[in-house]
C-alpha cells in the first residue's frame, strides 16, 4: 500500500538496525546509492545510523518532531525521503501499538556490498540511468578486487596450531560461552536466509495489477503487501503471470476469514503447473543429446548446452525436462522440495538447475535430505555460480557424495591422515601428550575446526 499522507509529528518511532556499520559500507552508500537519492534521503539515512541506540528502551521513543528538526524537513518531505530508503532497501517501516499509543519501528539495513549491489539489476541500471555510462563503469572497477594468478605459486601460509596453542579438549569441546554465542548466529544466519527476497526483486513484480485483479474478491490489500515473500516466490519458481497468480489466490480463499489459505494455494499452484506442462505427451519429443568431445573455453559441447539450459530455464521447467529426458516425471514433493532451496536465496537458479542435474544423474528422485547434502556441501565450497559448479562436478568426476563419504569413512578407519592436518596439530600434540589424538574421528573433528577456520580467513567483503 502507497502511503502518500504526511506523518503526524507527534507520532513516536523506535530505531533498530538489522546490520552493521562499517567504513566500507559509508563509502558504498556514497559512490554507489548517493546518485540514487536525493539529498533529503541521503540526509536523512546517514542521521537515522547516527542515532540508533541498541541500549534505548521502546518506552524511551522520540516524537516525529525531533526526527524532522534533526533533518531540517517537515511531514511530507520526510515521508518521501523514506521511501527513497525503503525502495532502495536501506530502510524497512513497521506500524506498532503498545499502552503509550501508536509508534513506528525503522529497522536500518546497511548497503549491500559491491559484488551485491551491481548483481541487482534494477538498481545497478538505476545508477546507470543517473550517471552517465564512462562513470558507471568506473565505479564498477573501483569496486573489482584485484585478480592475481597464483595457480604456480606454493602455499606457505601458517596454519592456526602452527602459531597458538590450543588443548584438543577445548578444540573438540568449547566452552559454553562459545557454544551458545555459535548457536545463536547460525539461527540468527538461518532466519535471513530463508525467504531472502531483495527489495528489488520484489519491485519487479506487477502488485498494482495483481492487487486490482483480487479486489474484485473483497481480499484486503493488506493480505497481499503482508505475503509480498511468499506469492513472489510461488510466481518465480513457477513462472506464472500476474492472471495466473491473481485466478490461484482467489481459489484459495478461507472464506470464513477470507484470508489466503498458503497450503492450498501451494497445491492449486502445483496442479496448475502440471496442467500446463503435461508430462506424458512429451516424453517422446525429448531426446538425450549425445556427448560431444570438444572443448570451447574450458568447457565441452555438453557442458556449454547444459549451462544454456541452466540460464534459461525456471527450476520448476529445469527439473521438468531433466525428468523428461529420463522417460520419468517430477512428483509434487520433489518441486516443492526444489521450492524450499530456491526460496532459502542461497543460490541462484541456474547453480540450482546445474545441482539439479548433478543429483538426477545419480538418483532417481529429488528428497530434500540430497538436496541439502548437495546444497551444504556446495555452499562450503564457495560455489556460486553454474560455471564453478560445473568444474566443480568435473573435479570431482560427479561422483555421489554417498559414495565419497563413505570413502573419508573407510580411509579415516585406515588411519590415513592429510599432511596439512599432522602439520596443523604437532603444536598441540607436542603441549598436550597426555591428550589422546590417535582417534580417527577425533582428529578429523579437529580437522574440520582447522577447515572452517581458514575458509572464514580466506572469505573477502563485509
Amino acid at each position: 500500500m502507497k502511503n502518500n499522507l504526511a506523518i503526524d509529528p507527534q507520532l513516536g518511532y523506535f530505531l533498530i538496525r538489522a546490520d552493521h556499520w562499517s567504513d566500507l559500507k559509508q563509502r558504498v552508500f556514497t559512490k554507489l546509492y548517493q546518485p540514487l537519492l536525493d539529498t533529503n534521503a541521503f540526509t536523512l539515512y546517514l542521521t537515522l545510523w547516527s542515532e540508533v541506540n541498541d541500549q534505548q528502551l521502546i518506552s524511551q521513543r522520540a516524537a516525529h518532531f525531533r526526527l524532522f528538526d534533526l533533518v531540517g524537513l517537515d511531514a511530507p518531505t520526510f515521508l518521501r525521503a523514506r521511501q527513497e530508503l525503503e525502495a532502495c532497501g536501506l530502510l524497512k517501516s513497521f506500524q506498532q501499538h503498545d499502552t503509550l499509543g501508536d509508534y513506528l519501528i525503522y529497522q536500518l539495513f546497511a548497503p549491500l556490498v559491491p559484488d551485491k549491489f551491481f548483481q541487482e539489476e534494477i538498481l545497478a541500471t538505476f545508477l546507470l540511468e543517473k550517471v552517465s555510462r564512462a562513470k558507471f563503469m568506473s565505479l564498477q572497477r573501483e569496486f573489482e578486487l584485484p585478480e592475481v594468478d597464483l595457480t604456480d605459486a606454493k602455499e606457505i601460509t601458517a596454519g592456526f596450531l602452527d602459531v597458538f596453542h590450543l588443548s584438543t579438549t577445548a578444540l573438540l569441546s568449547p566452552p559454553e560461552e562459545v557454544r551458545s554465542g555459535a548457536a545463536r548466529s547460525k539461527k540468527r544466519q538461518a532466519d535471513v536466509s530463508i525467504n531472502q527476497i531483495s527489495p528489488a526483486e520484489l519491485a519487479s513484480f506487477d502488485w498494482e495489477t495483481l492487487i486490482a485483479l483480487v479486489g474484485h474478491q473483497q481480499i484486503a490489500e493488506s493480505e497481499i503487501l503482508n505475503h509480498k515473500n511468499d506469492i513472489y516466490g510461488l510466481q518465480r519458481f513457477y513462472g506464472f503471470t500476474v492472471t495466473d497468480i491473481a485466478r490461484l489466490i482467489c481459489r484459495s480463499l478461507n472464506l470464513e476469514t477470507n484470508q489466503i489459505n498458503f497450503n492450498q494455494l501451494e497445491e492449486r499452484a502445483l496442479a496448475l503447473y502440471q496442467q500446463l506442462n503435461p508430462a506424458a505427451s512429451q516424453v517422446d519429443s525429448v531426446k538425450p543429446k549425445p556427448v560431444q568431445p570438444s572443448v570451447i573455453k574450458g568447457f565441452s559441447e555438453t557442458q556449454l548446452d547444459l549451462l544454456k539450459q541452466a540460464k534459461t530455464l525456471a527450476p520448476a521447467d529445469f527439473l521438468r525436462e531433466t525428468k523428461l529426458r529420463q522417460h520419468s516425471y517430477a512428483a509434487g514433493n520433489e518441486y516443492r522440495n526444489v521450492k524450499k532451496l530456491q526460496q532459502r536465496g542461497v543460490l541462484d537458479d541456474a547453480t540450482i538447475n546445474v545441482m539439479l542435474h548433478a543429483i538426477l544423474d545419480s538418483y532417481t528422485t529429488l528428497t530434500q535430505a540430497l538436496i541439502d547434502t548437495f546444497a551444504q556441501d556446495w555452499l562450503k565450497q564457495g560455489i556460486n555460480s553454474p560455471e564453478t559448479a560445473l568444474k566443480y562436478l568435473a573435479k570431482k568426476q560427479t561422483a555421489p557424495l554417498k559414495q565419497q563419504h563413505r570413502s573419508q569413512k573407510s580411509q579415516q578407519a585406515a588411519g590415513v591422515t592429510p599432511d596439512w592436518f599432522k602439520k596443523g596439530t604437532q603444536v598441540a600434540e607436542k603441549q598436550s601428550v597426555s591428550e589422546s589424538t590417535n582417534d580417527p574421528k577425533r582428529r578429523q573433528q579437529i580437522a574440520e575446526k582447522l577447515a572452517n577456520l581458514k575458509k572464514t580467513s580466506q572469505q573477502r567483503g563485509d
